[in-house]
């Protein structure tokens, strides 16, 4: 173990490293829209809104035709936000199969900007730290009950995930996995007979999707458990793809219910907490790298680094500390210290 006060410097040499790195890609990856081309149909105009639209719609889960209609944002607004855009091709896989290019405009928003922006509409919104969703999918057609299989499925999933900023899981479907995971279980909507197999791939959350194939189309159920709350949604379409989009927006909004923060419009508040249990430098590292990617943490100092703990002053922009710390299952809370601090330790 180093001397301490090697080991003290070591750890305020970090703090001032980590503080000045950039914003964490995925950080700024929510702040990315892309919206789609149509020559003589949607101008560039029009998709730049529609770009703002898509990031609006994965920070705050609003489920309205068109979050910037509702809030009456205009052309010169997106353009105000507007960091960087190109225009780019994206390869689908078609109906029948074959391969297909979609010309995109892709927008890259100021995520301070975009973050004012709904302060001042006291928007809750839905910051980086997102549970990893497991989604277990079973599909009941002419060919029998089984897991989901269907490459537009799967795209879609992909797509929606991105539009969405969810963090989709697809289990490999392996000996390990039928093990832990019945088939019934999917179909049953059994969701405690799921949850062991989270742990295999991280996740946070657990989904299923039961999806079947009548004579008058597709119909659904897709449930989840967020913080032991069970919450479920109905759906219905033409096909097996149309049954995504409904399912997973229904999830972002519950995530938005549960986790969402309220950024306070009038500046920061701070918070105090201590992080014990650490020993060594890397596990400051750690804990210091947790707290620069908090979505609530404008800035952050360190007060005092002891031999087996930390303490912290956070600037925050908004409340929920303790769910953001709960999601990104790197710290546990240990409650409050006597000057009121939140008392944390390393989670393993």
């Amino acid at each position: 173990m180093l001397p301490m006060k090697r080991f003290t410097q070591s750890i305020l040499l970090l703090a001032a490293v980590l503080m000045m790195l950039p914003v964490h890609g995925q950080a700024r990856s929510l702040y990315v829209g892309e919206a789609v081309l149509i020559p003589g149909e949607v101008s560039d105009a029009q998709a730049l809104l529609n770009a703002l639209d898509e990031v609006l719609v994965r920070l705050t889960g609003m489920d309205v035709d068109s979050v910037t209609e509702t809030l009456d944002l205009r052309v010169a607004d997106a353009r105000a936000l507007l960091q960087s855009q190109q225009r780019i091709r994206v390869e689908l896989v078609a109906e029948d199969g074959s391969r297909i290019e979609e010309l995109r405009l892709r927008a890259e928003f100021d995520p301070p900007g975009v973050d004012a922006l709904l302060a001042r509409e006291q928007l809750p919104r839905l910051g980086r730290e997102r549970p990893g969703i497991l989604l277990w999918a079973a599909v009941d057609d002419d060919q029998g009950a089984r897991l989901a299989d269907s490459p537009l499925f799967d795209q879609a999933l992909s797509e929606l995930g991105r539009r969405f900023g969810l963090d989709l899981i697809q289990p490999l479907g392996d000996a390990t996995d039928m093990a832990l995971v019945q088939l019934s279980d999917i179909r049953g909507g059994f969701i405690d007979s799921v949850e062991a197999s989270a742990e295999r791939y991280g996740a946070g959350v657990v989904a299923l999707a039961d999806l079947r194939e009548d004579e008058d189309g597709w119909t659904g159920r897709w449930l989840w458990r967020i913080d032991g709350l069970d919450v479920g949604v109905q759906v219905q379409g033409a096909t097996l793809v149309e049954l995504a989009e409904p399912g997973l927006r229904a999830l972002l909004v519950s995530l938005v219910d549960r986790f969402a923060i309220t950024t306070r419009p009038d500046g920061a508040s701070v918070r105090r907490v201590v992080v014990d249990g650490i020993v060594e430098p890397v596990q400051y590292a750690e804990v210091l790298r947790f707290f620069e990617q908090l979505s609530l943490v404008q800035d952050f100092r360190v007060i005092e680094a002891r031999e087996r703990s930390v303490i912290l002053e956070l600037n925050l922009s908004g409340e929920g500390l303790e769910d953001m710390i709960r999601i990104g299952r790197t710290l546990a809370i240990d409650g409050a210290a006597p000057d009121g601090s939140l008392r944390l330790r390393l989670a393993r």
